[in-house]
């Protein structure tokens, strides 16, 4: 008995000096920096272990996913915690975690009635703010924190942009906020008003992590480190490694392919070279293969595998760069223990000439390091009718989901994205993870971007430019530096398709995740989906012969009428040459007058196409012929005379619904 203690007692001090050897390190807003800018970090199993956590804006009545009402219900904004009064102000409180943790992510749109609110961090308990700021300032790059640490999702800069001096980031945006803040044993934050729409992402480390709690005093000491890890954020490179080349033109069917050198390695650079004249069908129907120690992980076109989509417009994040010579560059680390293979397949109809490189470099393969995995869903015609959720993606893994690329369709020009993101990890029945929104999970806001480029996400162009009008291919990224998910047992990963049109729209996601192996996952190729043709606009409709009143000159105006062209919002049909004249009555009795052209004196019928809403008055139309109504305007007829030609009134006004 007593040799049996002596061992038990032997054994045990043996664990503790293993365990302490192997204690995991200090969290510190230094090692949260530098774990940024480590891709290697990425392919392994975090230490010290943490969990993804969300707070955020979502309607509260999405409680029950049995109840489609409530589930899909929009109400996203203004909602909070509780409030509190500290030192004599009520403040609203937006988030509230005990224990050490850090954010990692804060988005919100920037709202310009909001540029007098101030945020506050409390943290371990303390009753004293340790970061006060404007709200605005803090997540759009213009206060303590600079790009492209902080900065806007908009259309016509780079974080290169936003840094000149007298850049004044603009309202109706999105701000996105990536510097980690730690905090050892809690965070509360605050606003001095109601809030609008808001998400936080936030780690959870386990009780008695070693956390560093965050001051403005410790960043200042940090500048070297943030100016390195600045630098290598706005330009991202991929390690030096020997590379493997092979180009081939592959004929329908064929596929190009490289077998990896053996024993612990990992691909540190992917590359892949298109004729630009091929790219748009070849960037679906080309797909990228991989196996890793005998394993498929990899199944993904190269539209969602580099964040391309189906244009060759250039676009980078932090993993990937697209230029527009049509050189594709991955940066994604895929270690493996033992073999590896990486190939290019052309399930298009016509042959394509392609170019792959794989950059290998060495691994040392341990009890955390993970394979890569690049899968792909796609729905072509996907019902917008009834509002639903569609699957991203359902793991059975041990590892780190890393992000995502959405690719989607819309015919019409109505907005598609008010869906909302459901993430369940870990076998939960609910979700950890809901938002306020597509475009709010990918980092803009309101869909007020045309393209984009920055280390979380991105945008290549879309099909089109105004910022009302969604018609064409979207294709949006992100991808999770700090705010990767962790899961011990797997995860799945819902979008709400909640789109303001009754259409039909195509969706396409790849989704980017690292586990151990033996994972099991729900997406299994889709050869027929990635060869289909695209889905493409039909030419502009433009009805022969007609006026187009939205080009006339005015001839006669009430005071103060807003007149002008509208080229997005139709939920169904086309506006002949794309848009409508619009014209905003501020009372009833308000008018516009035009002179139409018109060769030769002779009478002629006139045909009045106009468009119906909801939020519309009641409206008379005059003109000094004979008027014909067309069956799509239900307007009263009414006709008469006036010194011009076509004369609009307003007998009624209605408010916007």
């Amino acid at each position: 008995m007593r040799r049996r203690i002596g061992l038990v007692m032997l054994v045990g001090m043996v664990a503790a000096s293993l365990s302490a050897a192997h204690a995991a390190p200090a969290v510190t807003l230094r090692s949260l920096l530098l774990e940024m800018v480590d891709r290697d970090a990425a392919a392994r199993l975090p230490c010290p272990a943490y969990t993804c956590k969300q707070a955020s804006s979502h309607d509260a009545r999405k409680n029950d996913p049995g109840n489609p009402v409530t589930w899909h219900s929009n109400e996203d904004f203004g909602n909070f915690i509780h409030t509190e009064m500290n030192e004599g102000r009520r403040e609203w409180v937006i988030m509230d975690h005990e224990g050490p943790g850090a954010v990692v992510r804060f988005w919100t749109p920037l709202l310009a009635d909001k540029d007098k609110q101030t945020i506050r961090f409390y943290f371990d308990g303390s009753s004293t703010p340790a970061i006060t700021a404007k709200f605005n300032d803090l997540l759009s790059g213009q206060g303590f924190v600079r790009p492209p640490l902080a900065y806007t999702a908009m259309t016509g800069t780079d974080l290169r942009d936003q840094l000149k001096p007298g850049f004044k980031a603009p309202r109706g945006v999105g701000g996105d906020l990536y510097l980690p803040i730690p905090y050892a044993g809690g965070c509360k934050i605050t606003l001095d008003s109601a809030p609008f729409y808001y998400v936080i992402n936030y780690r959870s480390y386990r009780p008695g992590s070693d956390v560093r709690t965050f001051s403005v005093a410790l960043m200042d000491a940090e500048k070297a480190t943030l100016k390195r890890v600045s630098d290598a954020l706005s330009s991202p490179t991929a390690p030096a490694a020997a590379a493997q080349t092979r180009q081939a033109a592959l004929a329908p069917g064929d596929a190009l392919g490289i077998d990896l050198p053996t024993g612990g390695r990992a691909v540190r650079a992917l590359q892949v070279r298109l004729a630009p004249a091929d790219a748009s069908q070849a960037l679906r129907s080309t797909v990228l293969e991989a196996s890793f120690d005998g394993e498929a992980t990899v199944w993904c076109p190269l539209s969602e595998f580099f964040g391309a989509g189906v244009r060759l417009y250039p676009v980078q994040d932090w993993w990937r760069t697209v230029a527009p010579d049509g050189t594709l560059t991955a940066r994604w680390v895929m270690p493996y223990q033992r073999t590896g293979r990486v190939a290019l397949r052309n399930l298009g109809s016509k042959p394509v000439t392609v170019t792959l490189a794989a950059a290998v470099g060495p691994w040392a393969w341990d009890g955390r390091s993970l394979h890569f995995h690049a899968n792909w869903r796609c729905q072509l015609g996907t019902k917008t009718r009834p509002i639903s959720d569609w699957n991203y993606l359902d793991a059975r893994a041990t590892g780190i989901y890393v992000g995502d690329t959405l690719t989607v369709f819309n015919p019409v020009g109505a907005w598609y994205g008010e869906g909302d993101e459901r993430i369940c990890v870990d076998g939960a029945t609910f979700p950890a993870h809901i938002g306020t929104g597509t475009e709010d999970y990918y980092g803009y806001a309101w869909g007020m971007a045309g393209w984009f480029s920055s280390p979380s996400m991105s945008m290549p162009k879309r099909d089109r430019a105004p910022s009302g009008d969604w018609q064409g291919y979207t294709t949006t990224s992100r991808v999770r530096l700090l705010d990767g998910i962790p899961m011990r047992t797997g995860i799945r990963h819902d979008m709400e398709i909640w789109h303001w049109a009754d259409t039909k729209v195509d969706y396409a996601v790849g989704t980017f995740w690292y586990a151990r192996p033996g994972a099991t996952h729900n997406r299994s190729p889709q050869p027929a989906e990635a060869g289909a043709p695209l889905s493409e606009l039909p030419p502009p409709f433009a009805m022969a012969g007609a006026v187009e009143f939205e080009t006339l000159p005015v001839a006669a105006r009430s005071p103060d009428l807003i007149i002008g062209a509208q080229d997005a919002g139709l939920s169904e049909g086309q506006w002949s040459g794309g848009m409508q004249l619009f014209v905003q009555a501020v009372k009833v009795g308000d008018f516009v007058e035009f002179d139409v052209p018109a060769a030769g004196a002779q009478p002629r019928a006139l045909t009045l196409y106009g468009t119906r809403s909801r939020d519309y008055g009641i409206l008379r139309f005059t003109v000094n012929v004979s008027v014909k109504h067309s069956p799509h305007c239900r307007l009263p007829p009414a006709c008469g005379r006036t010194a011009g030609g076509v004369r609009y009134a307003s007998d009624m006004l209605r408010p916007a619904v």
